[in-house]
């Protein structure tokens, strides 16, 4: 019987890289679990959209994806929401493709894959909005997969990513380091998943907990630069405090040897 859990993803900036101290320090801190260097990853992702947005305007997020050899098209809904109350995003994958098409080639399917995967009835002609669209964001991650798994049988996985944000209008690249920790659902591993959340956030100053997708992360690092509203200021705030925080705490570290 396959899990009927959803998979918690917890997903951190890395603000400074020292990926070998971070699995030490957890190493360290999670006596009786097992961290394991698995293999190298890399991906890609194309998000497209029509010149003026429509897709994203109207709460959905097109995509193409490049994994394990394979390439195939992706839709899934944005939430608005404030951080703090958001839930994982719903993902529809449609059927297998090959390298060289585009949504264009398949307006029709995806528009309907599109109404019914979100239950909408739009007010816009999702076929002709999917004729238009473009690559708007390319996302190409690489990285190193880790197995985590504790004394009790609990799995999971640390990712260690490395993501370059290009803007297919301008060129425009940008380049963002994080780290996805996936830990099982299910509530009989509950306290592992609170034991591992806690050592991260006792341990790992470099890590700094975000719940944005990567949609969104194009979109806030790649914009033109303006006047940061007041959540970005204190966002970015805290993050210089985190840093400040780390530095000081390893000379003091540096200190005591």
């Amino acid at each position: 019987m396959a899990n009927e859990y959803t998979p918690i993803k917890i997903h951190y900036d890395m603000i400074r890289d020292n990926e070998a101290q971070v699995v030490d320090k957890l190493d360290r801190e999670l006596k009786f679990y097992r961290i394991l260097f698995q293999k190298k990853i890399k991906g890609l992702e194309i998000i497209y959209d029509t010149p003026n947005c429509l897709l994203s305007g109207a709460g959905i997020v097109l995509s193409k994806q490049y994994d394990d050899g394979k390439a195939f098209f992706k839709v899934r809904r944005i939430s608005y929401l404030p951080t703090e109350f958001r839930k994982p995003s719903q993902k529809f994958y449609l059927s297998q493709t090959n390298n060289r098409e585009t949504p264009k080639d398949f307006p029709l399917q995806i528009a309907t894959a599109i109404n019914n995967a979100f239950s909408n009835v739009f007010t816009i002609d999702l076929v002709e909005v999917v004729k238009q669209t473009m690559p708007r964001y390319e996302i190409k991650l690489k990285g190193n997969l880790y197995s985590l798994t504790s004394g009790l049988g609990m799995k999971g996985q640390i990712v260690f990513e490395k993501v370059v944000y290009k803007d297919c209008a301008n060129g425009r690249k940008v380049k963002h380091q994080s780290v996805t920790v996936t830990l099982p659902g299910d509530p009989a591993y509950k306290r592992e998943v609170e034991e591992v959340q806690n050592a991260i956030e006792k341990s790992c100053k470099e890590l700094l907990r975000y719940n944005e997708s990567r949609f969104e992360i194009a979109q806030r690092i790649l914009r033109v630069r303006t006047p940061m509203t007041k959540e970005e200021r204190k966002a970015a705030e805290e993050k210089e405090r985190k840093r400040k925080e780390m530095l000081e705490e390893e000379a003091q570290n540096e200190e005591n040897k």
